[in-house]
């Protein structure tokens, strides 16, 4: 059975002429009759009567007539759906993150192109930079984000935004109170780091950051994530750096001071391959491409 004889049915029976059919689909008479009779041999069921008009269906036919409509209309749809995927809007993109990305840009750039795609579906899993690369060469996710990835021959980084550092100092502090600090004015403090994993990493841009401004930084403990390093923080007698993201979150006796030194920025990063790349991960990229991360994060 043929699409082409759906359509020739379909017609013959909305026209009820076979004449009046053709005419309709731009084709002689002759190939629609046999297309009907081919179509009624393999039912093994007579589909029209003959009538001094034209043809009336038979029960059989109009049963098969709502069937035919069904099958039409679901290949349509399949051809549209195909199509949207092709162009990359219709599918699911699969992404990952890793680390304080979550609070900012990520959830950006899911906004931004869930607006301007939303039939397709977005997962989000956390994964390590190391572990992100190998998942987009083997085709497990379309794309990663997080903080100082080491580039490769193979693997691209789209960067969305540079982040302004602040320094989270507890509440009861007169430092808490200031408009802005300097690494010196931490010196007092012990530091609250994070995991140094999947190096470079932002607790290797800390320790950076104090040893090229000449600072000694005392280490008291290394937390887990940056929830983990804000609890901590908010005991007491510590401090930890924090990307302007994370200095939305609201954490009782800790408060979120900015750093004089407005060139001390921690980068969020999406990385995906170079080459080869899926129509929805093209479009994905073009979105993120158009948002103002810096504008976006400044309203948090």
């Amino acid at each position: 059975m043929e699409f082409r004889q759906l359509r020739y049915f379909i017609a013959v029976a909305e026209e009820g002429n076979i004449g009046r059919a053709a005419e309709r689909l731009h084709v002689s008479q002759p190939p629609i009759s046999r297309q009907i009779q081919a179509l009624e041999h393999e039912l093994n069921a007579k589909l029209f009567v003959r009538t001094p008009k034209g043809v009336d269906l038979t029960d059989a036919g109009q049963i098969f007539l709502n069937d035919a409509k069904k099958v039409l209309a679901q290949t349509r749809t399949a051809i549209d759906r195909t199509r949207a995927a092709e162009r990359g809007e219709l599918g699911q993109l699969d992404l990952a993150f890793f680390g304080s990305t979550v609070y900012g840009a990520v959830p950006l750039a899911l906004r931004a192109f869930r607006r301007a795609f939303p039939d397709i579906t977005v997962t989000l899993t956390r994964m390590g930079k190391k572990e992100q690369v190998d998942a987009v060469r083997d085709g497990r996710i379309h794309a990663g984000f997080g903080r100082y990835f080491q580039m490769t021959d193979d693997i691209a980084a789209e960067h969305l935004v540079d982040e302004p550092l602040y320094a989270a100092v507890p509440a009861d502090l007169a430092l808490s109170r200031r408009k802005s600090l300097s690494l010196e004015d931490l010196n007092a403090l012990s530091a609250v780091l994070y995991p140094s994993g999947d190096r470079p990493s932002f607790a290797d841009e800390i320790i950076r950051v104090f040893s090229d401004e000449g600072r000694s930084l005392t280490v008291d403990t290394v937390a887990s994530d940056s929830a983990a390093a804000l609890a901590m923080v908010a005991c007491g007698g510590r401090f930890t750096l924090v990307p302007q993201a994370i200095a939305a979150m609201r954490f009782p006796t800790l408060r979120y001071v900015p750093l004089n030194d407005k060139t001390l920025t921690a980068p969020s990063s999406c990385i995906f391959l170079r080459k080869n790349q899926p129509p929805v991960l093209r479009e994905f990229l073009k979105v993120i491409r158009t948002v103002s991360f810096n504008s976006e994060l400044d309203t948090l």
